[in-house]
């Protein structure tokens, strides 16, 4: 296993690194403030072609995500963007995520025209899943309910953390079919920008933190998809384990942000004078041991993703982002510890990277994903979908 950057990934490493620092960055407090989605940020995203980042080579994309022939190479754009703008970060890898799944169950027709128009145009893909108060339910027993109609289904329901729903051009949303609820009757459905009975819920994002990560509530009122825009089979996404294939997604977040903390921590210190306290010293390089072992857990679950056995890379995946997560909580208290509450003023970059990683952690439930590692070792049934 060969942890150099290939020429490919090192230039978009680099690439993505200088639009984070010389764009991302001072935009960042904007998006904050005003808890608005990342225009100017998907421009310079369009401008470079990265947002075809999870289509296959042959449709005009870089060919990356977990079925990819590079699985890291969105990972790395996802790591770079956090270090600056978290928010930005979460919502390309909502948009990759989107692309990738269409690019690998897509019908040939929905391959050609809607990712056609992501590599002509820019266009932009949403994918979600989660419903008020699924907690309790499983994560494929949804509330959103199909049934099945002339030409296609009536789709109603409701759901939350939208991330871009509120302006990409196709939400995929999933739901269960009336007549098979649960897993089996799991089905996604692409809605066009502006289809009858489709709304926004206005309002329903004003989170603490990722404030610029506009992920609002969206309702189905009666939607009818036409059999066209429907994404997969019955029970795809859980039968095939979808949800195993995000995972990375997140830890490259998580890393992002750490390294982001870690950036601006070894530059303030030695201006506020304390670089030669021991405890500074200590905190720093404690913070670093864990960003780096992180980094590498990451990277070689992506290796893993093109060796052939897909679970040996789901369960690395879950291991990677578990570690990712605890890593950015401990490095959240230890920076706050040397940098002191003089850093955290409410404008600071400080206090913004702070609040967006602690509430971007918050999205997964670390005593379950480990529990699923200790399922697996200790012989019992697990699930590497499961998300509670």
């Amino acid at each position: 296993m060969d942890f150099n950057l290939t020429p490919k990934q090192r230039d978009v490493y680099e690439l993505t690194g200088r639009l984070a620092r010389q764009n991302f960055a001072p935009r960042a407090a904007a998006y904050d403030r005003d808890a608005v989605w990342p225009k100017e940020n998907f421009d310079d995203f369009r401008a470079n072609n990265l947002l075809t980042l999870t289509i296959s080579e042959d449709r005009g994309g870089w060919d990356s995500g977990a079925l990819g022939s590079d699985p890291l190479l969105y990972l790395l754009v996802i790591e770079q963007t956090a270090r600056d703008c978290l928010s930005t970060a979460q919502c390309i890898h909502i948009h990759s995520h989107g692309s990738h799944l269409l690019d690998r169950v897509g019908t040939p027709d929905q391959k050609r025209h809607i990712l056609g128009a992501v590599v002509r145009d820019g266009a932009l893909l949403n994918a979600t899943g989660s419903e008020p108060g699924r907690t309790g339910r499983g994560v494929y027993n949804l509330l959103t309910r199909a049934r099945r109609a002339d030409g296609g289904y009536v789709v109603s329901g409701r759901k939350n953390y939208a991330t871009l729903g509120d302006v990409a051009d196709w939400n995929i949303v999933f739901g269960v079919l009336e007549d098979a609820p649960g897993a089996q009757g799991h089905l996604g459905f692409a809605i066009p920008r502006g289809t009858p009975g489709f709304t926004v819920v206005e309002g329903s994002w004003e989170p603490l933190g990722m404030r610029g990560a506009s992920s609002p509530d969206l309702v189905l009122e009666e939607v009818f998809v036409p059999d066209d825009l429907v994404i997969g089979t019955p029970g795809f996404f859980p039968r095939d384990r979808w949800q195993a294939k995000f995972h990375l997604g997140f830890a490259a977040q998580y890393l992002g942000g750490t390294q982001g903390l870690f950036d601006r921590l070894v530059d303030y210190i030695p201006k506020r004078g304390t670089a030669g306290d021991p405890y500074a010293q200590l905190r720093t390089g404690e913070i670093r041991i864990g960003i780096e072992a992180t980094r590498w857990l990451i990277y070689r679950a992506a290796w893993l993703w093109t060796q052939g056995d897909p679970l040996e890379a789901e369960l690395a995946s879950i291991l990677a982002k578990h570690k990712a997560l605890e890593n950015a909580v401990v490095v959240l208290d230890k920076a706050a510890q040397i940098l002191g509450s003089s850093a955290f003023a409410a404008d600071s970059d400080f206090s913004r990277l702070y609040r967006d990683l602690r509430v971007q952690t918050l999205h997964e439930n670390p005593d379950r994903t480990a529990a699923i590692l200790g399922q697996y070792h200790l012989g019992q049934p697990y699930d590497t979908t499961a998300r509670l």
